[in-house]
């Protein structure tokens, strides 16, 4: 009975949340397709969301996300070594793994039953998901200067993808603009080159060819990253600036849409479920975390089902 009352209650506050979310949205009929991110057939449009989770007060400051399996999703807060347990279904915390001491944690991703948190200095941890891990650490060639946000690991590949919010020099690369770097988990190092490389030159064009405003949608500093199961795209948010960026697998902008800041105060984790909805963490600034659901909303499946058969 309890139980019951619990789910009951819990149904119109959520309910409530995000009705007063989407009573912030106030967009031109003509701009609202500028909100609607496609890619490979995938459609999510971001001034719709879902579903909204509120998370509780410790996770005020979420700075990562990954989703891991039945309906759990991974995270992470800037300031103390805790990996949080949310399962969204039940819109609650169910575990909370201490794996180390206080410190500036930006990223977070796994691999099956392990997890990997990245602090903005580059610095590597991960364990096994469970109570009392065995954390191994490992040192990369980051640096504070590269002010690493952004974390996630490639499906089906023994491969991390780590996004520099800032300088994306690194191994000696002499770069501007912004960078995503690949880490092989089994060889334990960072590959020479860059898989990502963003200069200026062609993110302000590509924000023009898609009718955005360089002068208000830059600068573009990563603070999540993730792949799309699906079609394996690389999704890229920036909370300064407030942009989301889709990228293809050979690194070229496939698309970008902005973030209205009355739906995403501070966006600073991304992921993917295997059914390929989107989920965006934010901070809360002064209340409490959120995770906003964008559900695929595809039209053309049957299309796509299509041509996989052929």
């Amino acid at each position: 009975m309890l139980k019951y009352c619990k789910v009951v209650y819990r149904f119109p506050v959520t309910l409530l949340f995000l009705l007063c979310f989407m009573s912030c949205i106030i967009v031109d009929e003509e701009d609202k397709v500028k909100f609607i991110v496609n890619s490979g057939g995938y459609q999510y449009d971001l001034l719709t969301p879902d579903r909204v989770f509120r998370l509780p007060g410790r996770l005020e400051e979420i700075s990562g996300l990954s989703y891991w399996k039945d309906d759990i999703l991974l995270c992470i807060e800037d300031e103390t070594g805790h990996l949080y347990l949310f399962d969204h279904k039940e819109e609650q915390v169910i575990n909370e793994i201490k794996f180390g001491k206080k410190g500036d944690y930006e990223g977070v991703a796994n691999d099956n039953n392990r997890a990997y948190v990245i602090k903005s200095n580059g610095k590597l941890y991960h364990f096994e998901i469970k109570n009392e891990p065995d954390v191994t650490k490992v040192e990369l060639p980051f640096s504070s200067k590269n002010d690493i946000e952004g974390m996630c690991k490639d499906h089906g590949k023994d491969e991390l993808y780590i996004a520099c919010k800032r300088n994306p020099d690194v191994l000696g690369n002499d770069l501007k603009g912004r960078a995503v770097y690949q880490y092989d988990i089994k060889k334990e190092k960072v590959k020479q080159k860059p898989y990502i490389h963003l200069t200026t030159k062609v993110f302000e064009q590509a924000l023009t060819d898609i009718g955005l405003r360089p002068s208000t949608d830059m600068p573009f500093m990563p603070s999540g990253i993730t792949i799309h199961p699906k079609t394996e795209d690389v999704y890229l948010i920036s909370s300064v600036g407030k942009l989301l960026v889709v990228l293809d697998k050979t690194g070229k902008i496939i698309t970008m849409a902005p973030l209205l800041k009355s739906l995403f105060k501070q966006p600073e984790g991304i992921t993917f479920d295997m059914e390929g909805n989107l989920y965006i963490a934010s901070e809360g600034k002064g209340m409490r975390g959120y995770i906003l659901k964008f559900e695929n909303q595809l039209t053309n499946q049957k299309d796509i089902n299509q041509d996989k058969e052929e």
